[in-house]
């Protein structure tokens, strides 16, 4: 029998909402549980809400109805994908780095911020733990513990609502919060949560065995997480002196260090986000020369300016055969996301040295070809942003290739039972 969570709080989450606020939550293992269920019940109270989410795992977003609250997202992953079939959120096609802007300075600046910490150190002050994230820049904007809206305080911030998890790791980064920031919070003692596990299939291994073979000792590496970038974590762990520059890392991390294949150092991995097992969570909470930071510090210039290569895997629905990838959209469904695909893709072309990777099946679950003639969604990279697509069937090399080169390259990494109906569709 499981030992049950405990939640301490005396506060009502509805006392600080108002009608036609927006509300933005933390994500991935960030996420506020406790308030998201309360958020849920609240709406159904107050009108107008506007609730902004990233990556979201609660199955308490399967409360929401159409505009109780409306909810704003930029991924279809987890719950969320099941409600963008209902039509009851609304997915914002923009890059992952963007939304730092919307919520700081843009018309997604919240009026009010859920989100999850760590317990404070001596000093008073929280890590934002294991998501560091536009929901740690707009928290910045909080001026004190007042709720500004009170008429009690000066600050023009938003409202911040707390749930401090002692599960939560303290994490290195700049970015911090103080107690005097926070209007009101909860304790608990919630697990952290992780990522399905899905076994490794053949598939996967041959994937992540081809997308190693491009990948040189000492270059910087960006994963992602789910079941292939694990399988590519465990076939690069004969390599050695490999940095992460990653906007999610996941239990491949700890793979990776357990084989020596990691750079020692100081920032030897670069994240924005853990995403894992309770054994990540304590990892990344207690090495120094693991440091925490925004997308939009991840990628910029200065930051990738030495590396040499910075490696950018990233994951796709389909592949046309000019190369543009769609990681969002199939049969007129929205069940992926735009992420930082972009963000990571641009960040190998400002580096010293940088191949952008595109790993994944040749097939989709139900056997059709993941290289098509033409996307059924939109462009979410573009032929440009593209060096190499990996199957596992091999590796087509699309650098400095002329349109007919491509769809050479790129069928020849097609399931073979396809290969002839996408050869009969070439048209250039």
């Amino acid at each position: 029998m499981s030992t049950p969570i405990r939640v301490f709080a005396d506060f009502s989450l509805a006392d600080h909402l108002r009608a036609h606020d927006t509300v933005l939550v933390g994500q991935a293992a960030a996420e506020p549980h406790e308030l998201v269920a309360r958020l849920m019940e609240a709406s159904q109270q107050i009108d107008g809400l506007t609730v902004v989410c990233g990556y979201a795992l609660s199955d308490d977003w399967t409360r929401v109805t159409r505009d109780r609250p409306r909810v704003v997202t930029y991924s279809a992953h987890g719950p969320m994908r099941r409600l963008t079939r209902s039509g009851d959120i609304d997915i914002l096609p923009n890059h992952y780095s963007h939304f730092e802007r919307l919520v700081t300075t843009g018309p997604l600046r919240p009026d009010v911020i859920l989100l999850q910490l760590p317990p404070a150190d001596a000093d008073g002050y929280h890590s934002f733990g294991t998501s560091v994230d536009y929901v740690a820049k707009a928290a910045q904007a909080a001026p004190f513990a007042v709720d500004a809206r009170s008429g009690s305080g000066a600050g023009s911030g938003p409202v911040i609502i707390a749930e401090i998890n002692e599960n939560m790791p303290a994490t290195r980064t700049k970015w911090r919060l103080h107690r005097s920031q926070i209007t009101a919070f909860i304790t608990t003692d919630r697990p952290l949560e992780g990522t399905p596990a899905r076994t490794l299939s053949d598939i996967d291994h041959a994937i992540a065995r081809n997308v190693a073979s491009v990948v040189p000792d000492g270059a910087a590496v960006q994963l992602g997480i789910g079941a292939l970038a694990t399988a590519i974590g465990g076939a690069l762990c004969g390599h050695r002196d490999l940095r992460v520059r990653s906007g999610l890392v996941g239990d491949w991390l700890l793979d990776l260090d357990a084989a020596g294949a990691l750079a020692s150092g100081e920032d030897t991995c670069v994240a924005g986000m853990a995403l894992g097992s309770p054994e990540l969570y304590a990892f990344v909470g207690q090495h120094e020369r693991i440091r925490f930071v925004p997308i939009t510090d991840l990628v910029a210039a200065d930051a990738v300016a030495s590396c040499d290569p910075y490696v950018a895997v990233n994951s796709a629905l389909e592949v046309d055969l000019l190369g543009q990838i769609n990681s969002e959209v199939i049969a007129g469904q929205y069940i992926g996301a735009l992420g930082s695909q972009v963000d990571t893709f641009r960040a190998t072309r400002i580096a010293k040295s940088g191949i952008a990777v595109v790993a994944m099946p040749a097939r989709s679950p139900k056997s059709a070809s993941q290289i098509v003639s033409a996307l059924s969604g939109p462009v979410t990279s573009l032929q440009s942003d593209v060096d190499m697509v990996i199957t596992e069937y091999g590796i087509a090399d699309i650098q400095g290739t002329s349109a007919s080169e491509r769809a050479e390259r790129l069928i020849g990494i097609a399931a073979p039972e396809h290969r002839d109906v996408l050869r009969a569709a070439v048209r250039f």
